[in-house]
Order: structure tokens, then sequence, then C-alpha cells
């Protein structure tokens, strides 16, 4: 498809990415977290508007627009992206623990900083804190949250009794 698109020469390392597992699943995470920001970004966008007069507007705009688009991307990755039917409480709970350590690190330290400390406003601070988490989120869902069972299997194997 992206010979099709691209001349020979520009659609070679297209072809790598989408032709392994990894690549495939790079992309359509892509997708799915920019599905997941779009409604984050909406929501929080809207919510600190509302909740204008009051100290801690952005946290509370920001908590609730997480609890929204979190749940869409888990489904997503789940069902999609990594293609798991099985463990879903299991996966939850790694999902959560993930998204509770990135929200934190992004609401709480990113966007404080850049809002609180930077002075940039919103809605240029939210999409750079979302890309500083982006790909270590993707490693950390791709390798520990849902992980194939082969993959487990191995690292079973490889270790020392």
């Amino acid at each position: 498809m992206a010979d099709k698109l691209l001349p020979k020469r520009l659609a070679e390392p297209f072809k790598k990415i989408i032709t392994n597992e990894t690549g495939v699943q790079s992309v359509k995470y892509l997708i799915s977290s920019c599905i997941a920001f779009a409604v984050d970004y909406v929501i929080l966008l809207a919510l600190e508007r509302l909740f204008s007069g009051f100290a801690l507007a952005m946290e509370l705009a920001a908590v609730i627009s997480f609890c929204v688009s979190s749940q869409i991307n888990f489904h997503i990755n789940r069902l999609w992206v990594f293609k798991k039917r099985e463990g879903l409480l299991a996966e939850l709970g790694g999902y959560y623990a993930l998204a509770l350590v990135s929200f934190s690190l992004k609401t709480f330290v990113l966007l404080e900083l850049f809002v609180r400390v930077a002075g940039l406003p919103t809605i240029i601070a939210k999409p750079i804190a979302e890309v500083v988490m982006f790909v270590f989120n993707f490693f950390v869902q791709k390798k520990v949250i849902f992980r194939k069972k082969k993959d487990l299997d191995n690292t079973k194997s490889n270790m020392p009794e």
C-alpha cells in the first residue's frame, strides 16, 4: 500500500513499519492515543472553562476528562491495538496503575510546570505533556500490560530456578 502512495525510495521504510507486529501496533496505538487525546482535550478545556471560578479548576477538569478518555483508550488498546480478549481484570488493573502514574506525572508535574511556572496556556501545555508521556506508555502497555502469553512463557522459562 505504501509503495502505491509514495515513490519506491520513500515507501521502503513504511513497508518495514507496517509489516512487523510492533510497527503495526505502534501505528494503531498512535491512532488510539489521538482519539483518547481528542476526547480528553475537549472535555478538559470545556470543563476548565465551566469550573473557572474554582481554585483547582484545571485539576478537577483534568481528573474528569481523564476518567472518560482513559476508558475509551483502554478498550481500544485492548481490543484493537494489542488484540487481547482474556484477563480483563488483570489488564484493567495494570492499565490503571500505569494510567495513574502517567496521569499524576502529566497533571501534577508537567502541567503544573508548564501552566503555573512557565505560564503557558493549558491549550498549549496539554499537548506537550501528552507527547512526553506517549512513548513510555506504549512500551509499558506492550511489554507489561497487554503482553502476549508466549512472551510471558518465554520470560518464565528464562528465569533461573
